[in-house]
């Protein structure tokens, strides 16, 4: 019996179909956190104390902080903390930065 095969370029589509207002703001921070949430969860699998694990947070940090640029003062205040950092994966000027408040994650 043959299958029906759906059109490769249909299953490319994007997940929230605003690929006609890429440079909106809100679709960017949609795209942005969808990524957040999938760097955490890889964050979260990787063994601790890793090398995988530091990389991983580095980019949910990362992530976090595009995201917050994004966003009103007031709702980037109100995001859930970051997971705690694996020891090594900052410098002594990140973690100064972030205890001083300048970072925006």
């Amino acid at each position: 019996m043959a299958e029906a095969r759906l059109p490769v370029d249909i299953l490319r589509r994007p997940w929230h179909g605003a690929s006609d207002r890429v440079e909106d703001p809100a679709i960017v921070a949609i795209r942005l956190h969808r990524a957040e949430v999938e760097a955490v969860m890889i964050y979260r699998r990787m063994p601790p104390g890793s090398p995988e694990q530091a990389r991983a947070w580095r980019r949910v940090a990362s992530l976090r902080e595009r995201r917050g640029a994004l966003m009103p003062e007031t709702s980037a205040a109100r995001l859930p903390p970051l997971p705690a950092a694996p020891a090594g994966t900052m410098s002594a000027w990140q973690k100064l930065r972030r205890r001083l408040g300048l970072a925006r994650n």
